[in-house]
């Protein structure tokens, strides 16, 4: 939970810097660094928009969080969820665990569980966009920074996108012998072990070894079998090769894997929610469960990447290669409760009349891309063009189970995407004060899905689609004076045609294309000592692809909205206040509204049935009795909070041989509908999380930490399953732990 940086007050505010789709020449970044230092806060180089710049020149909504304040978030098992929130209008969930995370940026997100759901946020790893939601959890370790972008962001990345961009990058590399150790252990047995090392291989060569293994141990009592659940182990490897002749060509080749298993991928709580309330039924505990099926989860993920530059005499080329395969199943009693004949409704632990278990995977996965692109400076006009190539082609495994997890039920679902796509940005700088940049792109996309009888070859539906559009943004940015910057900005992103056909139910959406604005100021405050920044934004969603998931059935469907409307505001504020403490703050407010006055979804399915004030459209029959369909206009956007903060408080205390730092940080998020319906049952509640970590750090390298998370024992309803009874999952319990590590030269 380090917000702040180590040990001296020069890093004690290691601030977001933000990004811009140009270069600026090393004499003028120089100086921008120089005042950014004198203020007393420091800078962090950011690459989200491929180049280095401050944070007053970028006309743009981009974050950062350093190496430290990342490792301190994941110190407690967490994976990639734990950065909800700590940068505005981020927020991160998965219905599946610890697996297939899902994410959103002002309020855009697709909360379809389905393993080929297509994402409307865009994870890039090490430059190669990670498409499939599986691939997406890979754990965070050995890692240089996570950048997020706010809004479209296609004239500068190859995988267009509509809500924004999760940017991680990791420690490359470097000509030495430096690395790290790092072990922890703390609550529900939970262990981890991650070390990284450079070696200096000859003048042109080096290369860099990271490794992380962490387990838990099971901690929720089965009940009605007398068994543990919860636990995991998981080991993932980074190994990369480095070439530098010093002048002109540089190449790094990546490889790497993870390896994940565990005896649950989610728990589901049955009826832990109580009909015509919201929140978490009297008696519930998180620490007991009634499953009377089986569960479980593995995968397997590896891949690799190559990347090579060359510094013609006034070109830059890039070539960015990535490949990347996984194979995955997770499979659970997702009713959440024993099977129950007496009839009586809404009890904690049961389930009536029968039993559902499924599973998911992922099998013959592979995913491809291939970036070209050149950039350069031709006097006061800085440019960037690239290609871009996608191509992901996988099976999807659906399966029903019984009470042994024997397979009552199979269908699979092929699926091949192939995209294309050229773009580029320019930026025009006609004197000290201006600065105006011009982003364009067109994007070819072709999605082919077949639905099969699981195991054979006799196809049950097919679907093909194609789409081809244009994308583009302007951006100005202008210098009021030596403290202040202002920006504006507005552009356009399309996500192409998407298609799915969980247990053999197809369903597709056409092409949609956002069209947003944002303006905002960046500045110093207080003599220097602190930064602020602040940006408002709307955007318009014509045809917004929305996702109806489960309703009368453990199905999905996609759905066309005329339009979805957005807008908020985002600030961040980093100060110094005295010689030894430091805060962060950030908060955004976000607000979203469907607008399509005949869209209707099919409302929960669970008996009994959720308390729902949208107008119903119509009933027709189901497979399992009648279907009702509610109207959805005026609704907000599922899992879109208004309002998410964070704030990190950092005090530094010198001591003979080295520092004593005590760290706290809350994260607060407000409730949300966690369907495209309202319900008063199925509502993500509000909730504050707080962390505290009270480190020594010895002169000599060493750190030992006490680190807590989710302190107070803030347990709320997450997510929710619609369709059997109010089966709700919730948020990781309170945890305490202790960290040791060493760094060496």
């Amino acid at each position: 939970m380090k917000v702040f940086g180590r040990s001296t007050l020069a890093r004690a505010v290691q601030v977001a810097l933000l990004a811009s789709s140009v270069n600026y020449s090393a004499t003028a970044l120089a100086e921008e660094a120089d005042q950014e230092k004198a203020s007393g806060l420091e800078v962090i180089e950011v690459t989200s928009r491929k180049r280095v710049e401050t944070v007053k020149d970028v006309p743009a909504t981009v974050t950062a969080m350093s190496s430290e304040n990342i490792n301190d978030y994941l110190g407690a098992g967490e994976n990639i969820r734990a950065l909800a929130g700590r940068v505005p209008s981020l927020q991160i969930e998965s219905s599946n665990g610890r697996q297939s995370p899902r994410f959103y940026i002002r309020g855009l997100g697709n909360t379809d569980f389905d393993v080929n759901a297509n994402q409307p946020v865009s994870m890039v790893l090490d430059e190669i966009t990670l498409e499939n939601s599986v691939l997406k959890g890979v754990p965070l370790f050995d890692v240089a920074r996570v950048e997020v972008l706010n809004g479209p962001q296609g004239t500068l990345f190859g995988r267009n996108t509509t809500a924004g961009i999760v940017k991680i990058d990791t420690i490359t590399p470097d000509f030495d012998n430096s690395g790290y150790a790092k072990a922890g252990y703390g609550s529900r047995g939970t262990m981890f072990i991650e070390g990284a090392k450079n070696f200096e291989l000859s003048d042109t060569f080096a290369a860099r070894a990271s490794i992380k293994y962490q387990e838990r141990d099971p901690w929720v009592d089965n009940l009605t079998t007398g068994k543990e659940y919860g636990g995991y182990d998981e080991l993932a490897y980074r190994l990369q090769f480095l070439y530098d002749n010093g002048s002109d060509t540089r190449a790094l080749l990546k490889l790497h894997g993870f390896d994940q298993d565990g005896d649950m991928p989610q728990i589901f709580y049955g009826n832990a929610l109580e009909a015509g309330k919201e929140g978490l039924r009297k008696g519930f505990d998180e620490s007991k469960i009634y499953h009377d099926s089986q569960s479980g989860f593995d995968m397997e993920h590896s891949g690799g990447s190559l990347k090579i530059e060359h510094d013609f005499s006034d070109v830059t080329f890039t070539s960015i290669t990535g490949y990347d395969s996984v194979e995955s199943f997770s499979y659970a009693d997702i009713d959440g409760g024993v099977t129950d004949f007496s009839g009586i409704p809404n009890q904690l632990g049961k389930q009536l009349w029968f039993n559902v278990a499924s599973g998911d995977g992922l099998s013959d996965h592979y995913q491809f891309t291939q970036e070209l692109r050149i950039s350069g400076e031709l006097e006061n006009i800085f440019y960037q063009v690239g290609v871009f190539y996608f191509k992901e082609d996988f099976t999807v495994d659906n399966k029903d189970l019984d009470l042994d997890g024997n397979t009552t039920n199979f269908i699979q679902v092929d699926q091949l995407t192939e995209s294309k796509a050229i773009f580029g940005q320019v930026e025009y700088k006609p004197d000290d004060k201006w600065a105006f940049t011009l982003g364009l792109r067109y994007t070819a996309d072709d999605k082919e899905l077949d639905i099969r009888e699981g195991g054979t070859k006799n196809v049950l539906t097919t679907i093909d689609k194609d789409d081809s559009y244009g994308n583009w943004d302007v951006a100005a940015r202008y210098t009021i004076n030596d403290d202040w910057t202002a920006f504006a900005r507005i552009g356009n992103a399309s996500r192409g045609p998407v298609t799915i056909g969980r247990f053999g139910s197809p369903s597709e959406a056409e092409t949609e294309t956002l069209t947003s604005f944002e303006t905002g100021l960046k500045g110093f405050i207080w003599d220097g000592n602190a930064r602020f920044n602040i940006t408002a934004y709307s955007y318009d969603i014509e045809d917004h692809q929305l996702t109806g998931t489960g309703g009368d059935a453990n199905t999905n469907a996609l759905y066309n909205a005329d339009n979805t409307k957005g807008s908020g505001i985002e600030t961040t504020l980093e100060a110094i206040v005295t010689d030894n403490l430091s805060f962060n703050l950030n908060l955004s407010y976000n607000k979203t509204e469907i607008e399509d006055k005949e869209l209707r979804v099919e409302r929960c399915g669970s008996t009994p049935t959720c308390s729902s004030p949208d107008t119903v459209a119509e009933v027709v029959d189901g497979p399992f009795g009648p279907i009702t369909r509610v109207f959805v206009n005026g609704n907000p956007l599922p899992r879109a909070p208004e309002w998410l903060a964070n704030i990190a408080l950092n005090y530094e205390y010198p001591m003979e041989n080295g520092v004593f730092i005590a760290q706290t940080d809350w994260n607060y998020r407000s409730d949300s509908n966690i369907f495209l319906y309202e319900a008063k049952e199925f509502v993500a509640e509000s909730r504050w999380i707080g962390g505290v970590r009270l480190a020594y750090q010895s002169d000599d390298e060493w750190e030992v930490a006490l680190v807590g998370r989710n302190i107070t024992d803030k347990v709320v309803v997450d997510g929710a399953l619609d369709f059997l009874n109010l089966t709700a999952f919730v948020n990781e319990p309170r945890f305490w732990g202790v960290e040791v590590s060493y760094r060496f030269e």
